[in-house]
């Protein structure tokens, strides 16, 4: 069977891919950790390259399923190890050098308000608010709290004691060398922003096509589970 890695998203940890380690798993060797500095994983003051770090758990010829930070750094990893992408699947991704919109930046603001008083419950429950959909599952909104809240203490003793890195040039500047399938995938009910990098990575990689998941946040695969398995398991068989 061929290999599947799961990257996680910022506000969440491997949990988020526990519907798909299930129902991908008839088909594919699954993958899902946990990056430095969430779930699982201990935040080690010094440099951090993401890219690099995903490069040594990941198997030669994977397709690669990141969401948002995840998808980030699966886009980076494509661009700098080709070797190693066989197919990219792209869940409302960051992108490097986004001009956040004023409604992105007062959600930010919120959460970093509230980090600051220390009322590490109410941040995370912003960020719940601004990247689910108002009808996410109440079970859903719970782990995301959850995984948001334990982000929190791995990152915030040692966020002034770590250098993250990415690969040069960005990989905004590089989008038309990538040769390789890519599947877009982003909610409706995301923030706008999230839709306008999708639309523009859409225009910008040669074998890119996207899916819009309906009734769905910034996180389709944990909130609309189904619609999600349909879009992303047929292009992982093509």
């Amino acid at each position: 069977m061929s290999d599947v890695v799961f990257l996680h998203a910022g506000i969440a940890d491997a949990r988020m891919w526990a519907p798909q380690l299930r129902s991908f798993a008839t088909e594919h060797n699954v993958h899902a950790f946990d990056l430095p500095g969430f779930g699982s994983a201990p935040l080690v003051p010094g440099t951090l390259s993401y890219v690099e770090w995903v490069a040594t758990g990941t198997p030669p010829g994977a397709a690669v399923v990141g969401a948002s930070f995840g998808g980030r750094i699966a886009l980076d990893l494509a661009l700098a190890r080709p070797e190693l992408v066989s197919k990219l699947v792209l869940v409302a991704p960051g992108l490097d050098g986004w001009e956040w919109s004023d409604t992105a930046r007062v959600g930010f603001a919120d959460e970093e308000e509230a980090i600051e008083r220390g009322d590490l419950a109410f941040a995370a429950e912003s960020q719940v608010r601004m990247w689910l959909a108002d009808d996410a599952e109440p079970a859903v909104r719970a782990l995301v709290r959850e995984m948001t809240l334990r982000t929190y203490e791995l990152q915030l003793p040692h966020e002034d004691e770590v250098e993250v890195i990415w690969p040069e040039p960005p990989a905004r500047e590089r989008l038309g060398e990538l040769a390789i399938p890519t599947l877009l995938v982003v909610g409706d009910r995301d923030l706008p922003d999230m839709l306008e990098i999708t639309s523009l990575l859409e225009r910008s990689i040669p074998a890119a096509r996207t899916v819009v998941i309906e009734g769905a946040g910034h996180l389709p695969s944990l909130e609309r589970p189904k619609a999600f398995d349909s879009a992303v398991l047929p292009f992982l068989r093509g």
